[in-house]
């Protein structure tokens, strides 16, 4: 009997070792890039070899490395990317996943939230095809739905970007992201839980976002740009004290927090309040590019939606002739803020603008003065910064996630070649190849 277990104890013994040497066998992919901007800012460099294990970057090296080179591993897949340039996947800070502008919105009442999630996973796809490996959905028209879909997204049950949910935004009575002008019985069914009055209902919004499982939050500092409270002259939608309550009882939760705003005041309450970024920014003046640099909070500037409305056959010509005025005023502001120093993150605000068409707004921050290498940074570093992902995303490096796009042609010497992208690794899953 004690020989046999002996017997047992030895084969264990040894055994062990070669399965663990088994185990230690790893599935590698190899992408040969022509040109890669492992690190947007930096010098793009020929001829490199990204080198994935377990969805990671493991290395970067010179020249093209051969799947030889691995005699180790279990198996080696090499992506050939050598015509093309190779980059970390861009990301948007102002998406709507479960909006959509080819519907109808006033029939959005008559939209379930299982309709809203499969509206958000067609739009998830669209962006993800678009090289957005990542997005914050700022306030969807259904919680319920984008977090499912977020979850689900993270789980490899449908394709789409790491999604950085705000859940519903908060909004005081009457303010953007209430119902308001209808039936007051409408207005009371579809009421908000983001919908706050006073510091303490305010922390209470903050915290039922937080419960639902909100990954950040927003808020409605001012009216929306068609709003009679969105001017370049109209107050807060807020007062201060509400705005600070936000602030403070998001940053305990460890929530990041930013700000809708079109009019100079509102754009200057939410900075003082302490949010991390504006969206729009529409009226800034100098006291505004001050607070943003005092703070260093990021300006999602939404600049492709002028462009975009132009284009829109459902817009009358008088109102495209008044926003073209408005657009010509909000470019100047947002060149003045980029030459001051003002961290600008990529934001479209897809879902009133074209789920896909995201990388416009890359465009347009070039020609408001940035060089394209900037305008990458926006949708890359920048963007990883604003959301404390920097460690992971925004760049490639070892140990960083491989979340990896290519593009046709050059986008540093022409920044419309991000129109085009070829292809798109997320999470070191290849979802689309040239």
């Amino acid at each position: 009997m004690l020989t046999l277990r002996l017997v047992t104890l030895l084969a264990i013994f040894f055994t062990v070792p070669a399965m663990a040497g088994a185990a230690q066998k790893e599935n590698i992919t190899l992408i040969h890039a022509g040109t890669l901007l492992a690190v947007p800012g930096q010098k793009a460099q020929d001829k490199q070899s990204v080198i994935i294990k377990d969805g990671k970057v493991s290395a970067i090296s010179a020249g093209f490395v051969s799947a030889s080179d691995f005699p180790e591993a279990a198996s080696v897949q090499t992506i050939d990317l050598r015509d093309k340039f190779v980059m970390p996947g861009m990301m948007d800070m102002h998406v709507h996943l479960t909006l959509d502008n080819r519907n109808n919105r006033g029939e959005l009442h008559k939209t379930t939230d299982a309709g809203f999630a499969m509206l958000a996973v067609e739009n998830a796809d669209l962006t993800l095809m678009a090289g957005i490996t990542t997005i914050r959905d700022l306030a969807a028209v259904s919680s319920e739905a984008i977090i499912a879909v977020r979850d689900a997204i993270d789980a490899g049950v449908v394709p789409g970007p790491r999604i950085i949910s705000a859940g519903q935004a908060l909004s005081a009575t009457a303010g953007h992201a209430d119902h308001f002008g209808g039936r007051e019985d409408y207005a009371q069914l579809y009421h908000s839980s983001g919908v706050c009055d006073g510091a303490d209902d305010c922390r209470r919004a903050v915290r039922d976002q937080y419960k639902i499982g909100a990954d950040m939050i927003k808020i409605m500092a001012t009216g929306g740009g068609a709003d009679r409270n969105g001017k370049k002259h109209s107050k807060a939608e807020m007062f201060d004290d509400e705005l600070v309550a936000i602030v403070e009882a998001a940053h305990r939760l460890d929530l990041k927090v930013t700000a809708h705003a079109h009019g100079t005041d509102g754009i200057n309450a939410a900075l003082k309040a302490g949010v991390d970024s504006i969206e729009h920014s529409s009226y800034m003046d100098d006291t505004s590019i001050k607070l943003y640099r005092k703070n260093g909070a990021h300006l999602v500037a939404t600049a492709s939606l002028p462009t975009y409305f132009q284009q829109s056959p459902d817009i009358p010509d008088s109102v495209k002739a008044m926003l073209r005025g408005k657009a010509k005023e909000v470019d100047v502001l947002l060149g003045k803020a980029h030459k001051a120093g003002v961290t600008l993150s990529m934001g479209s605000d897809a879902g009133i603008s074209n789920h896909g068409s995201n990388a416009e707004e890359l465009v347009a921050y070039v020609n408001i003065g940035m060089t394209p290498m900037e305008a990458l940074q926006t949708a890359t570093t920048n963007a990883a910064e604003l959301i404390g992902l920097s460690d992971k995303i925004g760049s490639l490096a070892a140990g960083k996630i491989a979340d990896i796009i290519a593009f046709d042609q050059n986008p540093l010497i022409d920044i419309t070649a991000v129109r085009n992208v070829s292809f798109v690794m997320r999470n070191g899953i290849t979802y689309k190849h040239p």
